[in-house]
């Protein structure tokens, strides 16, 4: 039902069937956030074919609290969930005060749907370190010259390996846990 092969994903809006696409995703971002919507863009399309097995998943019925608080993800949530604008997302109690990204946020999604819920984690070695050093560095009095120029190098790689590299090897999905979980941090 929910669909991970290709650059597409189908949900339901209150029933009615949306097939939206990442080439929309990126009109509707009109940003440089590129890395943040391609990372969340196919931990959703993972999300979408797990709820979707016996019926396609709805809008309605979704919650996210997401571990990263970047545009390019943010963005990616609110384009294919709505759960922004319709106060079902929070972000992680631990990265809540964080004013920019840095190297200790996770690419990790709690996401719960009816009685089901799926943490949807990007696979640790997926990010090589390096990224994770000219991040921590940007913006910083040890911020270098050709930094920026590196960094944006950098999103352009993953970029092109999140989408390359199967979902389900790229992509860690834990779906023992409960649904009352994520109600506990939608209420904190």
């Amino acid at each position: 039902m929910g669909v991970i092969n290709g650059q597409t994903i189908k949900i339901a809006d209150h029933g009615e069937i949306q097939l939206l696409s990442y080439a929309e995703l990126l009109d509707y971002h009109n940003g440089d956030s590129i890395w943040g919507l391609s990372v969340a863009f196919r931990a959703l399309q993972l999300a979408a074919s797990l709820f979707s097995r016996e019926s396609l998943w709805d809008r309605k019925d979704l919650f996210i609290v997401s571990s990263h608080p970047g545009p390019g993800v943010r963005d990616a949530i609110e384009y294919v969930t709505h759960c922004i604008s319709d106060n079902r997302f929070r972000l992680a109690e631990e990265i809540m005060h964080e004013e920019k990204c840095t190297s200790a946020m996770k690419f990790e999604w709690k996401i719960s749907y009816d009685i089901h819920l799926h943490v949807v984690t990007l696979r640790d070695d997926f990010v090589p370190n390096k990224f994770y050093e000219l991040l921590d560095r940007l913006n910083t009095n040890q911020e270098r010259l050709e930094d920026k120029k590196y960094f944006d190098e950098f999103k352009a790689t993953l970029v092109d390996k999140i989408w390359r590299e199967p979902i389900t090897s790229s992509y860690l999905v834990n779906n023992n846990a409960v649904k009352d979980s994520v109600k506990e941090c939608i209420n904190a």
